[in-house]
């Protein structure tokens, strides 16, 4: 008895260390909004959050006041990328997020053509 006691004990510890691992993650944001070169809001576009270290993406879109956040990212070195049909695919490198960083990237986008 003694014996199976000090196993759960155990396994229970590891399982309470494991779970202080989990939410002691660091993580961080990117958020800002995007506009045409007139200034106008761009609503819908696709921006994708490239963790380059890992090859890691995520998705969002921008809302109808042209705003978007990526929550939750890893920390690491990301590239910035934003999408929208009929316009140009905008690219920004050299975003390095550390913990509790939220840096504000603001895109403006070109107009482009069909095939672009």
């Amino acid at each position: 008895m003694k014996r199976f006691a000090r196993n759960i004990g155990g396994a229970l510890l590891v399982f309470v260390l494991s779970c202080s691992m989990v939410f002691g993650q660091a993580t961080a944001q990117i958020s800002g909004t995007v506009k045409d070169p007139s200034g106008a809001v761009l609503p819908g576009v696709e921006i994708t959050a490239i963790q380059t270290a890992t090859g890691l993406e995520r998705k969002v879109l921008s809302d109808e006041t042209g705003f978007y956040t990526a929550t939750n990212l890893p920390t690491g070195p990301y590239r910035l990328e934003a999408a929208l049909p009929g316009f140009r695919t905008y690219a920004q490198t050299g975003i390095v997020l550390e913990v509790n960083s939220n840096p504000v990237i603001n895109v403006v986008m070109a107009v482009g053509q069909i095939a672009e």
